[in-house]
């Protein structure tokens, strides 16, 4: 390979804790794979026993012949974890809030968003056809003053936010939001991709760590972060199924999951439900890194989500400090997305399965270059 090709190969091993990019070795601390399941020995296996029974995929909408044993497994693996009357999955998670939306229609009429959240939920909202309105980023004053300003008589808010925002890792107020949800007869519709898997006592995600329990909380995530595997999903009461599965175009006019990778996910969600020590060790090693960060100056969410991002102000200084570490046998990210400064961030995502002295090893080294 030359070295023109060889500079844009990109990452050239599963993701984990040690990666191999353009040819090179690194400690990792990017990416959403945050208990290694993408490389599990089982996952993997999983998906070269589908990948030989079934082929790629179905080669058709499941409305036709599209239905397969491997995605009704997936799904009922799904419905187990989360404690649900049912699940739906489809090929992309970008389009769980699409889903959602759509299948919860008749039930709101206009919708209020969080200014910040994720591009798939600003593109669901406007594919509604109604009212959008925005709020300020995690102000519940702020929603309530839109909802009083724009909501007419006789009208019912949908609230659309995400669970855990990408770039920072902050938490959607959820315990603010639930009695204005309750005051106005609304719904709330949450993008949970970083938090499934991940947080709650049960790895049901924001709405399970909050502690809240209702019937007008729908979440929508994705199966390629925690999960290990590929694909997104909804789970909820079978009317809300059977509303996603009839009501949307998504799920009559595309094509479902690779069997393999449905396959490979439904594993990782398997070996995730049946050992929570795994949620237990990503916990501490959050703790141990943010409580590192925290003493080099870096500002960090008291909370137990895996992503550390903070701004220095200058693209070039970001820019350095990434290269810096490179240089050092280390990745993070720095990235310019949703909620994001204009200048960027720098983003290090903590995994299970780093060790110890791994995160220390970053730190050491953060401390050094800034």
């Amino acid at each position: 390979m030359g070295r023109r090709e060889r500079m844009k190969a990109g990452m050239e091993s599963p993701p984990g804790s040690e990666t191999i990019i353009d040819g090179k070795h690194y400690l990792y601390f990017g990416g959403t794979s945050y208990f290694g399941l993408h490389s599990h020995p089982a996952v993997i296996q999983a998906g070269i026993k589908a990948f030989k029974n079934y082929g790629t995929h179905s080669a058709t909408s499941r409305t036709g012949f599209g239905n397969n044993p491997v995605l009704l497994d997936l799904e009922q693996r799904l419905r187990i974890f989360f404690d649900q009357q049912g699940a739906l999955t489809f090929a992309s998670g970008y389009f769980g809030i699409f889903i959602l939306t759509q299948a919860l229609a008749d039930r709101y009429e206009a919708i209020f968003m969080d200014e910040g959240a994720h591009f798939c939920v600003r593109d669901a909202a406007a594919s509604t056809g109604k009212p959008v309105y925005a709020f300020r980023h995690r102000n519940p004053d702020s929603l309530l003053q839109t909802i009083k300003k724009k909501l007419k008589p006789g009208q019912r808010p949908l609230l659309l936010s995400d669970g855990v925002f990408p770039t920072f890792g902050r938490l959607a107020p959820l315990l603010e939001y639930a009695p204005l949800v309750e005051l106005y007869d609304g719904l709330l519709g949450l993008d949970d991709a970083h938090g499934v898997g991940v947080l709650g006592a049960k790895g049901r995600g924001t709405i399970e760590y909050f502690g809240l329990r209702s019937g007008r909380f729908y979440l929508a995530g994705t199966l390629s972060k925690a999960f290990g595997g590929h694909g997104g999903f909804v789970v909820g009461p079978k009317d809300f199924i059977h509303n996603a599965k009839t009501k949307t175009g998504i799920y009559p006019g595309s094509t479902p999951i690779p069997t393999p990778l449905a396959a490979a996910t439904a594993k990782g969600i398997d070996i995730l439900r049946l050992n929570p020590r795994m949620r237990q060790r990503l916990y501490r090693n959050v703790s141990l890194a943010k409580t590192g960060m925290k003493k080099l100056g870096i500002p960090v969410e008291e909370t137990p989500v895996p992503i550390i991002a903070w701004s220095l102000g200058s693209e070039k200084m970001m820019a350095k400090v990434q290269k810096d570490l490179m240089k050092r046998g280390m990745a993070i990210a720095y990235l310019k997305y949703a909620g994001a400064p204009a200048a960027g961030v720098l983003r290090v995502t903590i995994f299970s399965h780093h060790t110890a002295a791994q995160i220390q090893h970053l730190l050491n080294e953060l401390a050094r270059i800034l």
